[in-house]
């Protein structure tokens, strides 16, 4: 073993085809390569018992994978790699900003798809995000439909996808995958579909009802339309993939009333959230109290958006100093 410390770090298979096998969408030489780069190992022996040749997408993934080490292959044994489980890997790709719905319900559910996606080869994170972004088109046609059984549909679609947008996230965080323009795509997808299907809810209750209701519902989409530009506004000035995260409050304890509120606020306005809240008040009927409960929530979130964006300015935030331009020139 001391020999082998000296001439680099050994990951030793039985077989190639057990370094080819795949562990939560990566093979496990080059999972094995990974783990040891990270250790900062230079030099990683990768040994198959068989001497016969790896897969050529393994090799490909060793490649991606071992960062700065250098690796060769070779025939022999030695050491072992302890690897984890599939589902010990896929089960960490939970987020900290995760609400309490995605925590509870939908990453539970996204995580088993995920590990089932994980074992087809040539399945990637982009190819779920396009997944669910098709999901909008036949949400947005059923919310038009005009009946009740539509309503429904598209609103059980819209939980559908809530769910299935966490699954191309976990998969990129199990094969080391994530990057600044897939987080950027998915948001991006995320905004579409959130105004979507307000867009499609607000036209069903005013053509049906033909009341205020169209109002509460406009108000909401214009709250969803200025609160996502100026987030997309402050991400492209810091240089930092468009998200929801710099507007979530941190996970320090609840302080006072304004927390409080805010954390109510951010609960409701969160996709997991108001997606499950949105299917279960439309089973039952309730689908105008849904949207006037969106659209004042979407007022209480507007606000917090811009002065927080505000406030960010007045610091000197570089991401946040367009707006104070912005202000000037009114």
């Amino acid at each position: 073993m001391e020999s082998e410390n000296k001439l680099g770090a050994v990951a030793a298979f039985a077989s190639a085809a057990s370094a080819d096998r795949l562990i939560a969408g990566i093979p496990a030489a080059a999972r094995a390569v990974r783990m040891l780069a990270d250790t900062g190992a230079p030099i990683i022996h990768l040994r198959i018992g068989d001497g016969a040749a790896l897969a050529a997408a393994t090799g490909a993934e060793v490649d991606r994978l071992r960062g700065h080490a250098l690796v060769t292959v070779e025939t022999g044994d030695g050491s072992r790699v302890s690897l984890p489980s599939a589902w010990e890997i896929v089960r960490t790709t939970g987020k900290p900003g995760d609400g309490l719905v995605s925590r509870w319900l939908n990453r539970p559910i996204s995580q088993r798809i995920t590990l089932l996606v994980l074992t087809m080869r040539g399945v990637r994170p982009i190819h779920v995000t396009i997944l669910n972004a098709l999901l909008a088109l036949p949400m947005f046609l059923l919310l038009l439909s005009g009946d009740h059984r539509g309503l429904l549909l598209g609103a059980i679609l819209f939980q559908v996808a809530s769910i299935i947008d966490g699954v191309d996230g976990e998969m990129a965080r199990a094969t080391w995958r994530s990057s600044a323009e897939g987080a950027s795509l998915d948001s991006l997808i995320d905004m579409g579909i959130n105004f979507l299907f307000v867009l499609g809810l607000t036209i069903h209750l005013a053509a049906r009802d033909q009341d205020v209701i169209g109002w509460i519902g406009a108000w909401a989409i214009i709250a969803l339309v200025l609160g996502n530009v100026v987030i997309g506004r402050r991400a492209r000035a810091r240089g930092a993939p468009l998200g929801f995260d710099q507007f979530k409050r941190s996970a320090a304890p609840i302080g006072g009333v304004v927390d409080l509120v805010y954390w109510v606020v951010q609960l409701l306005t969160g996709r997991d959230c108001f997606a499950l809240l949105f299917m279960l008040l439309t089973l039952v009927g309730l689908e105008r109290e849904a949207l006037c409960i969106f659209a004042g929530v979407a007022a209480i979130w507007l606000c917090y958006v811009l002065l927080a964006t505000l406030l960010a300015a007045l610091r000197g935030d570089r991401g946040a100093a367009w707006f104070i331009d912005f202000r000037s020139d009114l």
